[in-house]
């Protein structure tokens, strides 16, 4: 069957530490996923992580722009100190095409919870903007992961990189009492059956599909999906409807 893949999880740049070639700009990922068989992709810029969150937001508004098959996705640090959320953030994130959030809260040296981000992650909540986050790259620990979906269990929370051996004891529980949580698949590809065992459990559309390129192999995650045991409509959903569906839900 062809599937149509919507990638959630890549980013532009060159990191400190790759393997793989990155996409430098917006035409190189364009690019790259015109070779993977990708059709859109939700990115990032790796500035955002290892330089300033607030210059490398600007440079993925304009590494994305006047490509349609590129959504951006926004770094956040708390609104207290004024670096990047504003009166105007909403605004300005529709007219930059950036669909979605992320935070390093391991990494930029704050705490992701009500205290810090009370009344900004209410405006997320109602207007269902997703908030992606990582257990890589010091981003967020499961502690602090499970606090904050306690204070906000309406969230709209895509958790990335999950890694492998057991990590559905620490994802199940979520994606269980949270009705928006959701698991994007790129590592999933390397814990046989995980991606099966959890579509058994919860149904397909709690999975997004993702990548992870550069920092992995796109046709690894692509393949996994391809070949799992599952039904063609559960693939076609992981693939690309369930993200479509979520965007579609957001108000901006």
């Amino acid at each position: 069957m062809n599937l149509e893949f919507f990638d959630a999880n890549s980013f532009i740049g060159r990191p400190m530490n790759g393997i793989f070639k990155p996409a430098q700009s917006g035409r190189d990922l364009v690019i790259e996923m015109k070779k993977q068989n990708l059709s859109k992709a939700i990115v990032w810029h790796i500035f955002q992580y290892e330089g300033s969150p607030e210059k490398g937001n600007r440079m993925l508004a304009e590494q994305i722009s006047g490509y349609s098959e590129l959504y951006g996705c926004w770094t956040i640090l708390p609104p207290q100190t004024d670096e990047i959320i504003t009166q105007d953030f909403f605004e300005k994130m529709k007219e930059n095409k950036i669909v979605a959030l992320n935070a390093f809260p391991e990494w930029h040296r704050f705490v992701l919870n009500r205290v810090s981000f009370g009344e900004f992650f209410e405006n997320l909540v109602e207007r269902r903007i997703p908030l992606f986050l990582t257990m890589g790259r010091t981003c967020i620990t499961w502690e602090s992961l499970y606090n904050l979906m306690r204070d906000f269990p309406s969230l709209t929370c895509i958790l990335c990189d999950i890694g492998i051996w057991g990590v559905d004891r620490f994802t199940w529980p979520l994606l269980e009492k949270f009705p928006n949580f959701y698991l994007e698949t790129s590592l999933l590809s390397l814990e046989e059956g995980g991606l099966e065992a959890t579509v058994k459990k919860f149904g397909s559309e709690k999975l997004v599909f993702g990548t992870g390129f550069p920092v992995r192999y796109p046709k690894a995650a692509i393949l996994e999906l391809v070949h799992a045991d599952i039904p063609d409509n559960d693939k076609e959903a992981i693939a690309s409807k369930n993200l479509e569906r979520i965007l579609r839900e957001e108000k901006l």
